[in-house]
């Protein structure tokens, strides 16, 4: 119902909340559908009619208010509740019964042998019943749920910065957020949302500082996509085959003076004291008790350093 009587504008609940979606945007049947739980085929009838009342226009695919429709007032009247059974063997049943996790609309489609564009509408009436949930208002068929699954759905940012995590090395946010495209104001937050959530682990101490990679469970997440190229590892402190074997003579010793190196690398003794200070220098070793002539050892991130470096000339 949609009327004028004796000056007072009379609107149903659903064309009142059409109307009032509106009033401030402009927008897709699609989105009005969302935003005010109705169906496609609703919307489209409730828009027709408000149209009709000179309250909105349709203008380049979307919807607004005219002038009258955001400064008019109106009262609401009771209409006819909408049937929102489901008929046994429904699509709604199927789709419902497909969403074990959040999924996709295209493997929706794929697997209700339907086309993308009938999956959402079938989307958007599940939502109007108040049984999905929608991962982008704006592309219904992006990601969904089902309204009782507590399972995270991530941002398109966070999506892309869980992709961008490599599965066995390690890299930093700033390459996370090159890799990702992530805005450089937000990696910090999406990273802390996706360690805090098991997607991801951070580690300290490595070569570059704090660094990441996916778990188990980011890999698992519906929203990780295999196609994206992981983020390279972070620059190493040092490079050099030289200082990668006397790390290599420490780490396997444990413990090594100053001499012992020496013989195991056969380094001049001028250049073994230079290159130990650089490693000292570089976080990389430090002497196991603080008097002189003690033995060296590495230190966390010379351990992680090492790790790296033996990792890169395995590859």
């Amino acid at each position: 119902m949609a009327s004028e009587g004796e000056g007072v504008l009379i609107l149903t609940r659903s064309q009142a909340d059409c109307l009032m979606v509106l009033r401030n945007l402009a927008l897709s049947e699609g989105r009005i559908a969302i935003e005010a739980k109705l169906d496609l085929k609703r919307t489209l009838g409730v828009l027709r009619k408000l149209e009709a009342l000179g309250l909105v226009r349709h203008e380049a695919k979307l919807w607004t208010a005219t002038a009258c429709g955001r400064t008019c007032g109106f009262e609401t009247v009771p209409e006819k509740p909408e049937n929102r059974g489901r008929p046994h063997g429904s699509s709604t049943d199927r789709l419902l019964d497909l969403l074990d996790r959040p999924k996709r609309g295209r493997a929706l489609a794929a697997e209700l042998g339907l086309t993308l564009e009938r999956v959402r509408q079938l989307v958007i009436k599940l939502h109007a019943q108040g049984r999905v949930v929608l991962g982008d208002p704006d592309h219904p068929s992006w990601v969904i749920k089902r309204a009782d699954d507590e399972s995270p759905i991530l941002s398109r940012d966070e999506e892309r910065v869980l992709s961008a995590l490599p599965r066995t090395r390690m890299t930093d946010a700033r390459r996370l957020r090159v890799a990702a495209e992530a805005p450089k104001d937000d990696i910090e937050r999406i990273l802390a949302k996706l360690t805090d959530a098991g997607f991801a682990e951070a580690v300290e101490g490595t070569p570059g500082g704090r660094a990441f990679r996916i778990t188990e469970a980011g890999l698992d997440h519906p929203q990780y996509l295999r196609s994206v190229r992981p983020a390279p590892p972070p620059g190493l402190p040092v490079r050099s085959d030289r200082n990668h074997a006397v790390l290599r003579a420490i780490a396997e010793s444990g413990e090594l003076r100053m001499k012992d190196l020496k013989g195991l690398t056969k380094m001049p003794s001028n250049s073994m004291n230079a290159l130990i200070q650089y490693l000292k220098r570089k976080g990389l070793v430090t002497k196991s008790e603080g008097q002189y002539g003690a033995a060296y050892r590495l230190t966390e991130r010379g351990r992680a350093t090492l790790a790296e470096m033996n990792l890169r000339r395995a590859a």
